[in-house]
């Protein structure tokens, strides 16, 4: 793969979050996630709670993915197809954290055990029951290199055009374009973002070559040391080629934000909403809140 497995493993435990790429056609869709990594299997191991399904539904209609991890040398681009396994949410999230309690000590793994650890608490329970479920997104990697640039600590302009005002791009520090080359999800780090007339520059690394029209998604995201508060935006458009530079056009977006008490309650409504709508359309049934005898247990 041109990269060790070493190299790829590190990366992964080095990811507190990591830019996982979808397609649907030629059509791009990029979010943040944690990796984990199975060495028993050798496969980086995404997880998406079932009020999120998107991304795990959409790799699983085309398992063709990537990530962009954040390795020692910088950041690693990882292509790899994708086998979701939703059967058993609750199997899945034991899995998950076999997987997380096996990596060696980081910041990664104290941030993710400690959120883990609070899933166990009577709060966690009452509120956060429904995150604590998980669908896998197993991902054979079939290639991997190096990035030439790194976008961690990119200072965002303003960009009204992609619905991102001053106050919101001050936010953010990773950036990251993303489309679709033979066949495959390609995303790069955008080092420093440049706004001219309404587009962003999209700054291209070698062998990525983006067509006038092509649709393209650019993601903007920051999250703290242990993702307690966090925010994001995907917008989506296509590109332009002028004088032989790439430039984004905007389209559409969609913003999500966890930072103030505010978002958090949300946060929490909208994902056991959206928690029993996923139960309900597979003929399941899901309980967002516990029952007054669980509740007296306490």
């Amino acid at each position: 793969m041109g990269v060790t497995d070493a190299a790829v493993s590190d990366a992964v435990y080095g990811s507190l979050t990591a830019e996982f790429a979808t397609a649907k056609g030629d059509r791009p869709m990029t979010v943040p996630l944690t990796p984990f990594y199975d060495p028993t299997r050798e496969v980086v191991v995404a997880t998406a709670a079932p009020a999120f399904a998107g991304k795990a539904e959409r790799a699983a209609a085309n398992p063709r993915v990537s990530l962009l991890l954040h390795g020692d040398d910088g950041r690693l681009h990882l292509t790899g197809r994708a086998a979701v396994r939703d059967g058993d949410p609750e199997a899945n999230a034991a899995v998950v954290e076999r997987l997380l309690r096996d990596e060696p000590p980081s910041p990664k793994r104290a941030a993710m055990t400690a959120a883990a650890d609070f899933l166990d608490t009577r709060l966690g329970l009452l509120t956060l029951d429904w995150y604590g479920l998980r669908i896998l997104i197993e991902i054979e990697p079939t290639g991997v290199e190096r990035c030439p640039v790194d976008d961690v600590g990119a200072t965002v302009p303003a960009w009204p055009a992609g619905d991102v005002d001053a106050g919101e791009a001050a936010t953010y520090d990773r950036a990251v374009a993303t489309l679709v080359q033979d066949g495959w999800p390609r995303s790069w780090p955008l080092a420093i973002p440049t706004v001219r007339d309404g587009r962003l520059r999209l700054s291209p690394p070698p062998g990525v070559s983006p067509a006038d029209g092509q649709p393209a998604c650019v993601l903007l995201h920051w999250h703290d040391d242990d993702l307690s508060s966090l925010e994001q935006r995907v917008v989506r458009g296509r590109c332009r080629i002028e004088g032989g530079d790439a430039w984004f056009d905007p389209a559409s977006s969609v913003h999500l934000r966890n930072r103030s008490v505010r978002d958090r309650l949300r946060f929490v409504v909208d994902g056991k909403r959206r928690t029993r709508t996923y139960f309900a359309e597979r003929g399941e049934r899901y309980s967002p809140w516990p029952g007054l005898r669980t509740l007296v247990e306490w």
